[in-house]
């Protein structure tokens, strides 16, 4: 039986003081024997951490006290052993850091499409499909015919934007990532350039894994997640130790712990 809940979220609202909100999360996180990482900024907050089921209920109950996070939704997973090794609370002027300034998710977003729509969207030849991930996380799973932008940061996306997309504002795109966070400002940031149909998996690949049966799902491979699991399943469980390729942990896992720093 599964011991540890591991929760996912993030929310776009405006955090006006959010510096104060540092030290009261981490006594809390402290208090209840969790462990991972909760981001705040002025524009949101984005985490994702880890304990027993109890703790974890009355982490969530305290966040959702906070002015602006009463309706703060989570995702969870379980396993066995806490993928974090502590508690952490930070402060950060992104709660994903995509570097372009006037860009607002609550104004402006693509079109969300639940996972039992995402399949016939990107089944459509005239859709651009595109992973706004990192090129180590692609190289892990991704769904099929999707374009790869071989970025190596969030950061890179822009320039993949300038570089490639710029004559297809007509076009249907359609972007996915992790758990739906980088395609809130990658997809805003589309809108706000003029693309016209510009749309996102709601929950990303996290909750399409989750909802869609792996008869019927047209992701392949792993999803890379940003802990000690590495990658999860088509049923969120992390995969068996060892069944990384060892090139792709040698040459990615130090990039991946960087990113993870900088969000």
């Amino acid at each position: 039986m599964s011991l540890y809940v591991i929760v996912t979220f993030y929310k776009f609202t405006p955090l006006a003081d959010y510096v104060s909100m540092k030290e009261p999360l981490l006594k809390s996180m402290k208090k209840n024997e969790i462990k991972g990482t909760i981001i705040l900024a002025s524009e949101g907050v984005n985490g994702t951490f880890c304990g027993k089921k109890e703790g974890v209920l009355s982490l969530i109950a305290f966040m959702r006290s906070y002015a602006g996070l009463e309706d703060l939704s989570f995702k969870e997973s379980f396993d066995e052993f806490n993928p974090f090794d502590k508690a952490k609370v930070k402060l950060r002027k992104e709660i994903v850091t995509l570097g372009e300034e006037g860009i607002d998710p609550v104004l402006l977003t693509g079109t969300h499409v639940s996972p039992q729509e995402w399949n016939q969207l990107i089944a459509d030849p005239d859709v651009v499909v595109i992973d706004t991930r990192n090129d180590y996380e692609v190289q892990l799973g991704t769904f099929k015919g999707a374009i790869n932008p071989k970025t190596e940061n969030f950061r890179d996306f822009p320039d993949y934007v300038t570089t490639h997309l710029s004559d297809k504002k007509d076009k249907k795109i359609a972007m996915f990532c992790t758990g739906g966070i980088r395609c809130e400002k990658s997809t805003s940031y589309l809108k706000r350039l003029g693309f016209n149909e510009v749309y996102q998996l709601d929950g990303g690949i996290l909750n399409y894994l989750a909802s869609i049966p792996k008869e019927k799902s047209l992701w392949e491979g792993s999803c890379f997640v940003f802990d000690d699991r590495v990658a999860l399943d088509h049923k969120l469980q992390s995969l068996e130790r060892g069944s990384i390729d060892s090139e792709w942990k040698n040459n990615n896992r130090k990039k991946a712990i960087e990113e993870s720093e900088a969000f």
